[in-house]
């Protein structure tokens, strides 16, 4: 069901590439900086400076290059199978997960093994979008199929968070208590959320036309930036057409920055600050170099007509375009009460006396976090309700 995995020899090569791309240059640039402010404050001090520079041009240059060819040497045994798959254990799976949240964007575009494809998964692994392959991952397929998206950083497996303490997840909740049949998505966080979105609304259409049984109502939860992927597969479903949009019934969004995350816009204005001063400006490169995925976050962006062509690292105002939901569908945003993350407003979808996301939303909250979202008895009551169409109640957002 899966196709070949990458190996934890390519982790480690990504690591030293990253020190080769990222961090060496950072402080190699810190270290100039600082020698010309100094040189530049002693008389004479032209011919120490050349010679001071040829020295730390060879050392940096050694530096990387070590780097760069302990990576590829690396990479070579990996591909020659040296090292566990990243596949094999939770916790690369999620370490994988992370590294696609960072970096993904520029790891699917020179086509690293490591960049995660979307794929739904079942018991693990991807599963192939195919009638025969669908057959076998759900034996007890219904004609109502809940699809449960991810956040920045996280996986399918992210849904389990507590399952323990809560005696369960959405997935079991779904099972036990409707006639749905509950199916994970896992993606590449790294890139825009318009790709994801268009990726998603694909693979929607795979699922509906190879499902075991005829769908009758789709059902779309989205935890964080999940909820974004949504808005913007739905988006593009309707722009091509797409049969699968006419099933939708419910879209739920957990905690997701419909009008922008906090904590995007403190790092975008960190790294503004940073660029002011020679000393620091390499910082501030570093982190301008955060994945595209991460940088939609800033503002909400659902579609390409938001960033394309648009230098996001130097823009301030939010550029968001309207993007009309699905007629047919109940939207349910909940935001946590305790989200360090995002704010009320932006995960209910209306900023104070500002136009809503989507004006027929339903927006409510419940106690603790962002990460608490993925796993929460009230939010699992409610999303039961949602599904079956008996609605339990929750304290609306204030």
């Amino acid at each position: 069901m899966t196709s070949a995995a990458p190996r934890t020899a390519h982790t480690a090569a990504l690591a030293l590439g990253y020190a080769d791309e990222v961090v060496v240059p950072c402080v190699r640039e810190v270290h100039g900086a600082v020698a010309r402010r100094a040189f530049g404050a002693v008389l004479g001090g032209r011919v120490p400076k050349l010679a001071h520079d040829a020295v730390a041009a060879l050392a940096y240059a050694g530096v990387s290059g070590g780097l760069r060819g302990a990576s590829l040497g690396l990479r070579h045994l990996a591909d020659r199978g040296v090292g566990a798959s990243v596949e094999s254990s939770r916790r690369t799976r999620l370490l994988r997960s992370a590294v696609n949240a960072v970096m993904g964007d520029r790891l699917a575009d020179r086509q690293d093994p490591y960049a995660l494809p979307m794929a739904l998964r079942a018991g693990g692994e991807d599963v192939v979008p195919e009638r025969y392959a669908f057959a076998l991952a759900y034996p007890q397929a219904t004609s109502e199929v809940v699809v449960l998206v991810h956040g920045l950083g996280e996986n399918d497996e992210s849904w389990d968070l507590r399952a323990e303490r809560h005696g369960g997840t959405y997935d079991d909740a779904i099972r036990d208590r409707t006639a749905a049949t509950p199916v994970r998505l896992r993606y590449n966080t790294g890139r825009h959320v318009s790709d994801n979105g268009a990726d998603l609304s694909n693979l929607l259409t795979k699922l509906v036309e190879g499902w075991p049984v005829p769908v009758t109502r789709l059902h779309l939860v989205g935890h964080s930036m999940g909820g974004l992927v949504i808005r913007s597969a739905t988006a593009y479903g309707v722009a091509r057409r797409a049969a699968w949009t006419q099933q939708v019934a419910t879209v739920v969004c957990l905690g997701t920055p419909h009008l922008g995350a906090p904590l995007e816009r403190a790092v975008h204005a960190g790294s503004r600050a940073l660029s002011l001063v020679p000393e620091s400006l390499p910082f501030a490169t570093v982190l301008g170099s955060r994945s595209a995925g991460i940088v939609d976050l800033r503002h909400g962006y659902v579609t390409r007509e938001e960033w394309y062509g648009q230098d996001l690292t130097a823009r301030w105002g939010d550029g968001r375009l309207a993007v009309a939901p699905l007629p047919h569908a109940a939207y349910h945003f909940v935001a946590a009460a305790a989200d360090l993350v995002v704010t009320r407003g932006s995960a209910a979808g209306a900023a104070r006396g500002g136009a809503a996301v989507v004006d027929q939303a339903s927006a409510s909250r419940v106690a603790g976090g962002h990460l608490g979202l993925l796993n929460h008895p009230e939010v699992a009551e409610r999303l039961v309700g949602w599904v079956t169409g008996h609605p339990a109640a929750l304290p609306a957002v204030r």
